[in-house]
């Protein structure tokens, strides 16, 4: 059942604008749509980044076409970027899921700043946050890798955070966003997708709403965090 309608009707989009981050899948395609018409009720711009990874090929290719040529057709400005994510990942010891991040999240700044948009948005959800947190349990952390994704970070917003991939992929059907699939994110190859496909379904059979229940702790403990934070602050001033 579907309770989510449109997170971003309470957002209010910045003056210069927002840019999306748009690979072409489900959750990216349902934020774009939801931005492009706020963006309209606010007399603000919205545009599509993509940065294609050159990691899966054609795919990639198609995945890149497919956003451009939705853009085109809706008369949404769109900026594209492509980087070696292998290649960046061998030359300076990073994994290629952390390369990945890296040039992408480069891509977006440099492209926010050049054209002048007032925030980036991605579209990160409850159940990416709750993969996080098993992630960070997992390796081990303290109260911070526990408050799951942040809802902001500089000029970075995720406004659909407190939406699931359930509620997502009904929003989707109902409105007819179009989209594509990454195939693989159908792979176990990664700590992350096997969260995915075998671990939180596990869960949800024991809770159906653990993604939400998760989603609440996360906030609990990012404001008890935020207090903490400020707490040490006030202290650390009064001894200097």
């Amino acid at each position: 059942m579907m309770r989510m309608t449109d997170p971003l009707t309470t957002v209010e989009l910045p003056e210069g604008g927002a840019l999306c981050a748009v690979s072409g899948g489900l959750d990216s395609m349902c934020l774009l749509e939801m931005t492009v018409r706020q963006g309209q009720k606010q007399g603000r711009r919205v545009a599509a980044a993509h940065f294609n990874h050159q990691l899966r090929g054609a795919e990639a290719d198609r995945d890149e076409a497919f956003v451009r040529d939705w853009c085109a057709a809706h008369e949404i400005p769109f900026f594209a970027g492509r980087g070696d994510v292998r290649a960046f990942a061998e030359e300076n010891g990073r994994t290629v899921e952390e390369a990945a991040r890296q040039l992408r999240y480069k891509f977006l700044e440099e492209t926010r700043r050049r054209e002048g948009f007032g925030c980036i948005l991605t579209a990160h959800h409850a159940d990416d946050s709750a993969e996080t947190m098993l992630l960070n349990l997992l390796r081990g952390t303290g109260l911070k890798g526990l408050t799951g994704i942040p809802e902001k970070r500089d000029c970075i917003l995720r406004p659909l955070l407190g939406a699931t991939r359930a509620e997502l992929a009904a929003y989707a059907a109902a409105r007819d966003v179009p989209y594509v699939e990454d195939s693989t994110n159908a792979l176990d190859d990664a700590a992350r997708n096997m969260l995915r496909h075998q671990v939180l379904p596990v869960l949800k059979k024991l809770n159906p709403r653990v993604v939400e229940n998760m989603s609440r702790t996360a906030s609990l403990l990012a404001a008890d965090e935020a207090a903490l934070d400020a707490a040490c602050r006030k202290l650390l001033a009064q001894c200097a």
